[in-house]
């Protein structure tokens, strides 16, 4: 039955249907103003599925609703479920019988590290010969965990679903294993839960098990919210759409939009096609504007005639041209240079063009930075995410911890305590702009002779070891004395005082990263993004009972950041900081690219030939098709999997087509960056294109 209160607005990217939503919310605004006193008693629900969707889709709604006395929140259904189990945990545990601690969310990292140490005696040759190494198994079964609970399907279930699925394909699969993969993840859910710790797939079971059926809570949320406005729902997963079922049947007005060709979260927790089933319980508002450039249509008819193994047309495509090489550095080059020659002939603008790859690997990146940095042209890539290992500060910071602590030697090599007296040491200007009172090399030589390499107590000797003292300049000798001396003294007043490790930090950031001008932003992230970390890290070991062993928890502390696997962005989304910066090209993978909300006039499609455009450039979460709502229980077929990558593509291709507002560069290298040669689907459009040199 249609719920006249409730509508559905479906249509393509940049057709207007998140302007068409946020016009319902600031009619919805109104209507509700009048008839109470301001702001609105019970606000409204608002979700976007990812970071850079909420803040494009709240800084709309601010310009439509300045002038208007309410309270605008905005949400991403994985930060709305945390926040709710959180707010209802008590009730939960009571439902559950269990401690109501105050509940610890868990970072990836620690969840990946504990769930190794729990699980490690279990993880057999037999496991490993199929999964290939321990982290592997252990990410996929807390992914599993994930992907269960964002599609409401109780963690029990979960190795029947892998069963009858045949993901591995393989008829000799031991019966003992799916029972071990049971047991691994009930194990593992109730012992964070007894310890009052939650990973992201026991918050999601919590929430729809548990939080969502009650009463009580479902009484607060009647309370809480007048309305509910959702973005882009063929990116929410299948226990969202039973939340907005909920509200439905309480004939609250909604509005939902849907973009039949985005789906770019499938295989990542969405479960599109069971979201859409709410549209028949709603008012259809389908949007006909197409805002895909007459001249590219050609290029997305060619793609399908290539999916179904047809010829496209021989006429060239209008707007779209190639650029082919036969090695992929040669690729990268030719690509830079008709940028950078084209923004210096004043053609196109920096901020107008997007480099966009499947699958964007660390050569590429390096040589596009360096290529444009080269040239005084502005780049930012989307979403990059380094190592809080790569950091020199953050290095410095464990070097230090290390010394004071003790009891970590091995851990501290030479070339560490060289960086660590370059970083702390104090910058003077030159004409070769800022330098460090100890210069690499001179650090270099301090390690060598004065640090003293011990298990227990590291130490850095008095400069007197250093038998060539003249070598050494009298800015160097007081640099390094100075900081001898602090960590003598810190590490004295450590011992007396009995300090944490948190505690250290707070002292080493206060007396060395206390000038916040001084430091860049990447630096000031990066250093904030470590101290969570480590407050995260000792509040896990805290509720385990392990504040005592500090030594060894500084250990594990190290040795889990120089595994890489704790990041930081660069470049997070600030509006304050982005207003002064530069709009620079930008560089992505198909995935974040088309996640980011952006459009551009130039478009360069690299490695268009590879096997990974049919992929979408972002690798689905292990076994995702079986945890869709809609999966028949029957094993996946290749016939299934060569359908889901043309379904796939189409809509890669159709959603990179709207986006582009002027031209398609479709970029081809013979070989890939292993050497292999490239013959994926999409090669043929590079024969249609028109090469580079023809004119523009």
């Amino acid at each position: 039955m249609t719920q006249n209160n409730a509508l559905w607005i479906e249509g393509n990217s940049r057709g207007g249907k998140t302007t068409a939503l946020v016009s319902q919310l600031t009619q919805w605004i109104k209507k509700e103003s009048k008839q109470q006193s301001t702001p609105l008693l019970k606000p409204p629900l608002i979700l976007a599925f990812n970071r850079d969707k909420r803040i494009n889709l709240q800084e709309l709604i601010f310009s439509h609703t300045e002038t208007l006395n309410c309270t605008i929140e905005i949400k991403t259904p994985s930060a709305f479920m945390m926040n709710e189990v959180e707010l209802f945990f008590p009730l939960i545990a009571k439902q559950l019988n269990i401690k109501s601690l105050f509940p610890i969310r868990l970072y990836p990292e620690t969840e990946q590290e504990l769930a190794s140490q729990l699980w490690r005696e279990y993880i057999t040759v037999d496991i490993l010969s199929l999964f290939g190494n321990e982290s592997i198994f252990v990410r996929r079964l807390l992914d599993l965990l994930q992907l269960a609970g964002m599609a409401g399907i109780p963690p029990e279930d979960i190795s029947s679903n892998l069963e009858k699925g045949e993901i591995f394909l393989l008829d000799n699969i031991n019966g003992d294993l799916w029972q071990t993969i049971d047991k691994l993840l009930l194990q593992w859910r109730l012992w964070c839960l007894d310890n009052g710790l939650l990973s992201y797939g026991i918050i999601y079971e919590l929430y729809w098990r548990y939080l969502l059926p009650n009463l009580e809570y479902q009484k607060s949320l009647l309370n809480r919210y007048g309305a509910v406005f959702a973005d882009d729902l063929d990116n929410f997963p299948a226990t969202m759409g039973d939340l907005f079922k909920f509200f439905l049947s309480n004939n609250y007005r909604c509005a939902f939009t849907y973009n039949n060709k985005g789906k770019v979260r499938l295989g990542l927790n969405a479960d599109p096609d069971y979201l859409k089933t709410i549209a028949q319980d709603c008012e259809q508002e389908f949007l006909t504007v197409f805002p895909i450039d007459n001249g590219l249509k050609k290029l997305e008819s060619s793609v399908k005639l290539l999916m179904e193994e047809n010829t496209p047309d021989g006429d060239n495509y209008e707007n779209v041209f190639s650029i082919k090489t036969r090695a992929r550095a040669q690729l990268i080059q030719e690509v830079a240079d008709f940028i950078i020659d084209n923004i210096q002939q004043g053609k196109i603008n920096p901020a107008d063009v997007a480099i966009i790859a499947p699958g964007l690997d660390e050569v590429a990146r390096f040589n596009f930075l360096h290529f444009f940095q080269e040239n005084n042209i502005p780049v930012e890539p989307l979403q990059e995410k380094r190592p809080l290992i790569a950091s020199p500060l953050v290095r410095s910071h464990l070097t230090l911890l290390g010394l004071i602590f003790g009891g970590n030697g091995r851990l501290i090599e030479r070339d560490m305590i060289a960086e660590m007296l370059t970083v702390l040491s104090p910058k003077c200007s030159t004409e070769w702009g800022l330098q460090p009172d100890i210069d690499p090399i001179r650090a270099g030589l301090l390690a060598d002779y004065c640090y003293h390499i011990d298990i227990e107590s590291p130490l850095l000797l008095s400069i007197d070891n250093f038998t060539s003292g003249e070598r050494l300049g009298y800015k160097t000798f007081i640099a390094y004395n100075k900081i001898r001396d602090w960590v003598n003294q810190l590490k004295q007043e450590t011992k007396a005082k009995k300090l944490s490790p948190l505690a250290v930090i707070d002292k080493i950031n206060q007396q060395y990263f206390h000038d916040i001008k001084s430091l860049t932003y990447t630096q000031i992230n990066n250093l904030r993004e470590f101290k969570q970390t480590a407050s995260h890290f000792w509040a896990i070991q805290n509720r385990l009972g392990k504040e005592k062993q500090t030594i060894q928890c500084l250990t594990e502390f190290i040795i889990l950041l120089r595994k890489g696997t704790i990041t930081a962005n660069p470049y997070p989304i600030n509006p304050l900081l982005q207003e002064k910066k530069q709009k620079g090209i930008t560089l992505a993978t198909i995935y974040q690219y088309r996640t980011s909300n952006q459009s551009h006039p130039w478009q360069f499609w690299l490695d268009i030939s590879s096997n990974l455009w049919s992929k979408g450039g972002a690798a689905e979460l292990f076994a995702s098709p079986l945890f869709l709502r809609g999966w028949n229980k029957k094993p996946l077929t290749i016939e299934y999997q060569e359908k889901q990558e043309k379904e796939r593509i189409d809509r890669v291709i159709h959603d990179l087509l709207s986006r582009a507002t002027d031209k398609i560069f479709l970029c081809h290298s013979d070989l890939d960056v292993n050497g292999n040669e490239q013959m994926g689907i999409l090669l043929g459009l590079t024969y249609l294109a028109s090469p580079i040199h023809h004119k523009l």
